[in-house]
């Protein structure tokens, strides 16, 4: 059987998905899996073992008015491959569009989808109120359509190429001390814990643990703001990264890494794919619904009364999510995710 899975995006969203292809993988040896994801994270999805052909979405070239020539490539190349079977897990009129387009004989999707995205399935699974976690209702999609056994949850192996792991190698320059990478920024500016509540949890950490290396991970846009923490700790040990690597070489830096501490991010759900523990601050958003995923994980929640308000600003001033919050407990939490030895 021949199936396309439809997940173009985001990082987190597609990483969330992982577990649930890998069930398939697992059920069905012989099953030809396709994936559709943006272009700029198309090499994401190579981290998952199996998948035979990624299809590189052209998001950024296609809007009103432009973009036919860069959809006409695309369509084309969707349609190389006859397939069985679409999984539309994105549940949005554009990938519903895509799954359309493929010319499966079956598509299938949620029944929540938005955008009327679910007109376009020939089943629209409805997933149970209980069910909040995007993987978990990835699972129950996969698990509901082909009627599989709910078997003990098993996050796959992934793939870090070599050249990944070189280029973060390079860049840490250190193979036997404890390392801590700190994912300090995401999109949303109402995600970001303060920088001086940063601060204060790396100086606890350092304290007790001198020998260990932070890194500071972000792009270019990111880098202004690495460097102002970086001056607020002063101390030699703390190196900011942001905007030194290509995506591969944040894989390979994160698995590199002994423990993330981060906002709601990208490089969150990288770290939690590849087996690495987060001790991850929330506030404008709810861990339940999207939290770095397995048990090794500690999570800090805001203590906010409008936390989670799930707006990009805050609405009342920057750095409310971590009032009340003490910045050595997280730092406590980050020392027993070291390991023995540190």
């Amino acid at each position: 059987m021949r199936v396309l899975i439809v997940k173009p995006s985001s990082l987190g969203d597609i990483l969330h998905t992982f577990p649930a292809v890998y069930a398939l993988q697992q059920a069905f040896s012989q099953m030809h899996l396709s994936w559709v994801a943006n272009s700029t994270l198309a090499e994401i999805v190579e981290m998952l073992p199996g998948i035979e052909r990624v299809i590189p979405f052209p998001r950024h070239e296609i809007g009103f008015f432009k973009g036919r020539a860069a959809l006409r490539r695309f369509r084309l190349d969707l349609q190389a491959r006859p397939y069985d079977l679409v999984l539309d897990f994105q549940g949005l009129l554009r990938s519903a569009l895509i799954s359309k387009f493929s010319l499966a004989k079956t598509r299938v999707g949620f029944a929540a989808a938005r955008e009327g995205a679910a007109f376009f399935y020939h089943h629209k699974i409805k997933v149970p109120a209980d069910i909040r976690h995007a993987v978990e209702k990835n699972m129950f999609l996969v698990r509901s359509y082909f009627q599989l056994d709910e078997a003990e949850f098993k996050q796959p192996e992934l793939r870090v190429k070599n050249a990944w792991l070189e280029e973060a190698q390079r860049l840490l320059q250190t193979e036997q001390e404890p390392v801590l990478a700190v994912a300090y920024s995401s999109r949303w500016p109402s995600k970001n814990w303060p920088s001086d509540f940063f601060a204060a949890v790396l100086r606890e950490v350092l304290a007790v643990l001198p020998q260990c290396k932070c890194w500071l991970l972000g792009d270019n846009s990111e880098r202004a703001a690495g460097e102002e923490l970086r001056r607020r700790i002063d101390l030699p040990q703390v190196v900011n990264l942001a905007g030194s690597s290509s995506l591969g070489g944040l894989v390979g830096l994160l698995k590199k890494s002994h423990v993330l501490l981060t906002n709601d991010s990208g490089p969150m759900h990288i770290a939690a794919a590849l087996q690495v523990p987060c001790v991850a601050l929330f506030g404008a958003t709810d861990p339940v619904l999207t939290g770095p995923y397995g048990e090794q994980h500690r999570v800090f929640r805001s203590h906010c009364h409008k936390s989670p308000c799930f707006l990009r600003d805050c609405p009342r001033h920057v750095g409310a999510c971590a009032e009340g919050s003490c910045a050595k407990d997280v730092a406590m939490a980050i020392m027993e995710k070291m390991p023995l030895g540190s």
